[in-house]
């Protein structure tokens, strides 16, 4: 019975996200599989609990990117690298930031997408710094990735 269970969530989780690249076909399925059946409590949820989980992964990472480029900042790097990061940092904390779990648990989902469309927005303005300089920031790259993904589950 357990096994069953458990059989179950993985279900909810890899349905949910074949569902969420239907709508997106830019959604990498591992990854969201991945992500959202990284919480255990993934395996206990409901649909409305898949989604509270994918917010706080969403939250967790962007908080997590910020301190990511604080951290780069302070080692040696080449110029033109630190201003890049500058950049980024500077896109990611301006504007209003909201805190998403409380909206998301109000069923305030309309602007939990709105800001999660804006976290989509400033990580492709930061990739887009580094585009102009022949690619992406290329420390932030996987947590830029992230983050574009997160937003799009």
């Amino acid at each position: 019975m357990i096994f069953h269970c458990v059989q179950s969530a993985n279900d909810i989780v890899q349905d949910t996200c074949k569902k969420i690249a239907a709508n997106d076909p830019e959604l990498n399925i591992d990854f969201c599989v991945k992500s959202l059946g990284s919480d255990p409590e993934s395996h206990k949820v409901d649909l409305e609990g898949l989604g509270l989980i994918g917010v706080k992964l969403l939250q967790a990472n962007y908080t997590g990117t910020i301190e990511y480029i604080k951290q780069l900042q302070k080692q040696k790097l080449e110029p033109s690298l630190l201003k890049a990061l500058s950049f980024c940092l500077d896109v990611y904390t301006s504007g209003e930031r909201k805190d998403l779990i409380p909206l998301y648990k109000a069923k305030r989902y309309g602007e939990v997408n709105i800001y999660a469309t804006l976290m989509m927005n400033k990580e492709a303005a930061c990739d887009a710094q580094g585009s102009e300089k022949g690619g992406t920031v290329p420390p932030l790259t996987k947590s830029n990735a992230d983050v574009y993904q997160l937003s799009i589950i």
